[in-house]
């Protein structure tokens, strides 16, 4: 008996393992595909949001520069009456601005530190200049006055007229700028500014420095870096890995930083840490999946003892009756086939108690005799020869419609499962549908019939598994009466109709009523839920006709001269690879 209790050891242990492998390898992947990703885009939203919110403060800080353009004294360019006036607005401003400056058309500029200085040739004077914007940017430059890093923003100014008489510069610390990217608390990362020119600068404990310019990244052992730069150039935002020069990989989130042109924030921060929760909940499901495992060999060799068991019982008892010992009794509750043994094997130790406590009574030579009888009956051979009698003569009472119907099932579940696929040739779900039409004349004799017609030629053709069977069940259901005394019939058949299959099954039963059928044809062409007005056969058959091949697919049904009658159209696809391809009509 250890040899079956292996072997039901190692069925159920090794189904299960499989099982819940695959289970915990599903959702590692799901976990892996999905959280990493959502997590990334979420981090990506939160570095949006901080260029966002730069991008904001420094339209706030345009917006201050245009307001005091509009001033009168700006307007008519009088620096006796500007430099005052100034000097007040940096006294108010010093928190948003280093310093101001006027500009006049020859670029020569008046800073309200009373220092002069000739911007003629600075980039972003040229570039306000010469392409006439409404405001330049400047990307960041080193203050004259304290050698901290300012940017610069140059706002025009126009008179009355609307002609431009000079120009006002406000100068921004830039770490004003850096304070807000600061913010981003991400996995110990570093979070940084790029200029239009590729240079980054960062926040460090003695202020603001510029580390690198990432278009020469790769010059100091940066690896990757330099695309991650070409694409913040361009206004790109994105996801990129990249190698640092001490050999660590980075997981690096950009976005543009808006009204500024050519600017980027950035951050990177080492992948691992950001995967860190994920990797936990990875754990802890094989884990989980470990002690399931162990749990299920537990259960599974108690199930195998469970069944063992009264089998050794039994085998023991039967070999006390072998040598003798009638004074046994199969103590056994269950009325599974064990049960059943064990209740004949106790009738058959019973009787022979009867038997030898007649045969005392009788002569002793007699008695002896016949206990020599009983004492071989016992014996397990002579149980074997006796159940093999009562299976050769259960084949001798004909059992041939049995073992057909026992195929006709095998076909209609094999043919069901279908290896897990979705798409079965119009052979296989005839075949399908013919088993099951089989297995229910079984049922009903000869107040049922059926009859299948289908065109030669599209036999190999592809469809749906099971669209046919719900539909000749759903018939069955609510057409067939046992009382009516005219046969049912059920008609099926299937023919090409320009590129389409065309299905119809009919039957002879108890129709629909005229309302119910006008619910049952709105309820398919709305593709209304399972309900009062249509049943789950129809609209499960329906539902799945039109997602897979579209809505000019599907069911119809209708009443014709006493038949109820379902259409069921189908486009005419070749079997092979290209079936979803092709059938794919929406």
């Amino acid at each position: 008996m250890k040899a079956l209790r292996s072997k039901i050891l190692l069925y159920f242990t090794s189904f299960s393992i499989i099982i819940i492998l695959l289970l915990v390898l599903i959702v590692k992947n799901q976990i892996t595909n999905t959280n990493i990703p959502l997590t990334e885009n979420l981090n990506q939203q939160v570095v949006t949001a901080k260029a966002e919110q730069i991008g904001t403060w420094i339209q706030q800080r345009i917006c201050e520069l245009q307001i005091l353009t509009e001033t009168e004294h700006l307007m008519a360019m009088d620096m006796d009456e500007i430099k005052p006036f100034m000097r007040r607005m940096d006294v108010i401003h010093k928190e948003e601005f280093e310093s101001f400056a006027i500009i006049n058309l020859e670029g020569q500029a008046w800073v309200t530190n009373d220092t002069y200085i000739d911007i003629n040739h600075r980039h972003y004077f040229e570039k306000i200049k010469s392409q006439r914007l409404d405001y330049v940017v400047s990307d960041p430059v080193i203050s004259r006055s304290n050698d901290e890093p300012i940017v610069v923003i140059i706002h025009p100014i126009k008179n009355l007229a609307g002609n431009v008489v000079g120009y006002i510069n406000g100068a921004i610390y830039l770490k004003k700028l850096s304070q807000i990217a600061e913010e981003i608390e991400m996995y110990d990362g570093t979070a940084w500014i790029c200029d239009s020119a590729g240079n980054i600068f960062t926040s460090t404990e003695k202020g603001i420095k510029e580390t690198i310019n990432v278009l020469q990244s790769s010059e100091v052992g940066y690896v990757n870096f330099e695309e991650v730069g070409r694409e913040m150039l361009m206004g790109k935002e994105g996801v990129h890995r990249i190698k640092t020069p001490q050999n660590q990989e980075k997981l690096v989130l950009h976005t543009p930083i808006p009204n500024v042109y050519g600017w980027s924030l950035g951050i990177a921060f080492s992948e691992e840490e950001m995967t860190k929760d994920t990797d936990k909940l990875i754990f802890t499901v094989l884990i989980f999946g470990g002690v399931l495992i162990v749990v299920l060999m537990i259960i599974s060799l108690l199930l195998a003892s469970s069944i063992v068991k009264p089998i050794v019982q039994l085998q023991n008892l039967m070999k006390q009756g072998e040598n003798g010992n009638l004074d046994i009794y199969f103590d056994y509750q269950g009325k599974d086939e064990i049960g059943q043994l064990g209740l004949g094997f106790n009738k058959m130790i019973l009787q022979l108690k009867k038997l030898i406590s007649l045969v005392e009574k009788e002569q002793q030579q007699k008695r002896k005799a016949e206990l020599k009888v009983l004492q071989a009956q016992i014996q397990p051979h002579f149980l074997y020869n006796t159940l093999d009698t009562i299976r050769w003569a259960a084949m001798e009472d004909d059992a041939q419609e049995a073992v057909e119907l026992l195929e006709a099932l095998s076909t209609f579940y094999r043919i069901g499962i279908s290896s897990g696929k979705e798409f079965i040739s119009v052979e296989e779900e005839l075949d399908h549908v013919e088993s099951y039409l089989q297995l229910q004349k079984a049922r009903y004799e000869d107040m049922l019939d059926y009859e299948i017609r289908y065109d030669e030629t599209i036999i190999h053709n592809e469809v749906l598994k099971l669209i046919l069977q719900p539909i000749i069940e759903n018939s069955i259901l609510h057409g067939f009466q046992r009382q009516n005394q005219v046969k049912y019939i059920i008609d099926l058949e299937i023919q090409k109709q320009d590129d389409d299959l065309l299905i119809e099954i009919k039957d002879n039963g108890k129709g629909i009523p005229l309302e119910k059928l006008k619910k049952i044809q709105k309820a398919l062409e709305v593709n209304e839920e399972p309900g009062e007005n249509i049943g789950f056969g129809l609209y499960s058959t329906n539902k799945r006709i039109k997602l897979t091949c579209g809505n000019s697919y599907g069911l119809t049904i209708n009443l014709m001269d006493g038949w109820t009658r379902v259409s069921i159209r189908y486009p005419l696809i070749k079997g092979g690879s290209q079936h979803v391809e092709s059938c794919n009509c929406r």
